[in-house]
């Protein structure tokens, strides 16, 4: 082409959706919401030459911080994960908005800390007045539920487009009755959940829609009877972390950020690293063709000195 617009403005979905009908596009990229996302990815569908669309959507990436390292590292689990909430004002994807643990009072002294903490941390300016605005109503909404209770809101005032960090908690029973409780809430804003016992939680995880990431925190070897939470995580997320926190997506050949939907609309591809090119490209193959009529990558001689699969081998050599 002559040239190529890097970026184009628009106060609505207008041009997307002339972006994703016009005929010389083959495939389509989008971070956003859920709405947004399915509306690109049906609009695409209806095209008399459908196109793949690699949308990456809504999650809430739940993190589960098991017994004994509620006991031994609540206090500094409590302070990683403020951090970690209010990260680029709570804007990253991976952004952990769903705490589970079970009741007790080593979980209430972490939810006790991690409100300390995260009233500490200066509120920050949202990307732009729709997503403070999105923010806003959606977290009134949360904290709307019955039963639901806020343990901490920043509560000073705030430049405009700033966001009120908050944390708030509840009882599994209430959260897997109340699917409102499911919802992201694109922002500062997390949900502890104070689970009854290890069946409560699996069941918690279940009923989930996709999410990109899920989180496990453990000491010891406590990791191994918590076998069928961690099964039940794995079937919901796309990347699975220990003893860690989501934010922050490294890019290397082993990332996988994606996931089940509504994450992503195709959990088989990823957003970051270098499978990610794998987005916009298609196999294609030579057949019966003679060595000097192949394109480079494919001859015998391996000009390139590029590493290829050969009868079932990942190699270098020439043939």
């Amino acid at each position: 082409p002559d040239g190529v617009f890097s970026n184009l403005n628009s106060a609505g979905i207008e041009v997307g959706v002339q972006l994703v009908r016009h005929p010389d596009v083959k495939a389509v990229g989008f971070t956003g919401s859920i709405v947004g996302g399915r509306a690109l990815f049906d609009e695409a569908s209806r095209r008399p030459e459908p196109i793949p669309v690699f949308a990456e959507m809504g999650s809430i990436n739940p993190v589960i911080i098991l017994p004994k390292a509620l006991e031994h590292e609540g206090d500094q689990w409590a302070g990683t994960y403020a951090n970690s909430i209010t990260l680029g004002t709570g804007q990253f994807c991976t952004n952990p908005g769903l705490l589970l643990g079970m009741k007790g009072p080593e979980l209430d002294n972490f939810v006790t800390q991690l409100a300390s903490e995260i009233v500490k941390i200066e509120p920050s300016c949202m990307l732009h007045p729709n997503i403070i605005g999105a923010y806003e109503q959606k977290s009134k909404q949360a904290k709307q539920q019955t039963s639901l209770e806020v343990v901490a809101e920043y509560d000073s005032d705030v430049a405009v487009n700033y966001a009120r960090q908050a944390i708030t908690t509840v009882d599994g029973h209430t959260f897997l009755e109340n699917s409102t409780l499911h919802q992201e809430v694109f922002g500062p804003f997390s949900m502890v959940v104070r689970c009854k016992d290890q069946q409560e939680l699996v069941r918690i995880l279940r009923s989930l829609e996709g999410q990109l990431t899920g989180t496990i925190i453990s000491v010891d070897d406590e990791i191994q009877r918590y076998q069928g939470v961690v099964e039940a995580l794995k079937d919901r997320v796309g990347r699975i972390i220990f003893n860690g926190v989501p934010t922050g997506v490294e890019v290397a050949p082993a990332m996988l950020h994606g996931g089940p939907y509504p994450a992503s609309s195709d959990s088989r591809f990823t957003a970051v690293g270098r499978h990610a090119i794998r987005r916009w490209v298609r196999p294609f193959s030579y057949q019966n063709w003679p060595d000097n009529l192949l394109p480079d990558e494919l001859k015998n001689s391996n000009p390139l000195q590029i590493s290829r699969l050969i009868n079932g081998e990942q190699t270098y050599a020439k043939l």
